[in-house]
């Protein structure tokens, strides 16, 4: 998971200037100046680090109320069916989500709204779980395109390791090796 949470730290995002942000240059790292107003894409640690000092906000990133709920239910009316295709990069956009939560809370709405996020986010997960695992124990490799990136790994994962122990177990009952 750190090599998860690296790669999504080191995301390009975009951000609005809410004040003028000075030209930044360190070995390795380069931020163009820019006007109070003006959008720019930065990795998202050096976002988070701008947002803190109060010179910028994000200006997309993270995943809204209505497609929390859109998605929340697209899962969990076809909870057996196949996975429902998510929004472009999904999971590192829940992590922006998240981030952004953490950061901001404070007030009970806001903690009341996290709460919620959370349960919604839970739902998702283990219902995208539930069908990555049916697709893995499949005998034919299935059609993994509407899988995240995130999700194929572990269908890949999952579905070479039942590959095996199917295998071995057709073994066991004196069947060539099929497969």
């Amino acid at each position: 998971m750190e090599a998860l949470y690296l790669e999504f730290e080191n995301m390009p995002v975009r951000i609005v200037a809410t004040r003028k942000i000075p030209e930044i240059k360190t070995p390795g790292l380069d931020v163009k100046g820019a006007e109070a107003g003006t959008e720019l894409t930065v990795n998202l640690w050096v976002a988070w680090e701008l947002i803190e000092t109060g010179l910028a906000r994000l200006s997309d990133g993270g995943v809204s109320d209505e497609e929390w709920t859109q998605i929340h239910f697209r899962e969990r009316v076809q909870p057996l069916g196949q996975p429902t295709p998510l929004p472009k990069d999904f999971y590192p956009r829940v992590y922006i989500t998240f981030k952004e939560a953490m950061r901001t809370a404070g007030d009970e709405g806001r903690q009341a709204a996290s709460g919620r996020m959370k349960g919604r986010y839970r739902d998702i997960v283990e219902s995208r779980i539930t069908k990555i695992m049916r697709l893995a124990g499949a005998e034919v490799k299935a059609d993994s395109r509407g899988l995240q990136s995130e999700e194929s790994v572990l269908y890949n994962e999952l579905h070479n390791i039942i590959e095996r122990w199917r295998s071995k177990m057709r073994e066991l009952g004196g069947e060539s090796s099929i497969g």
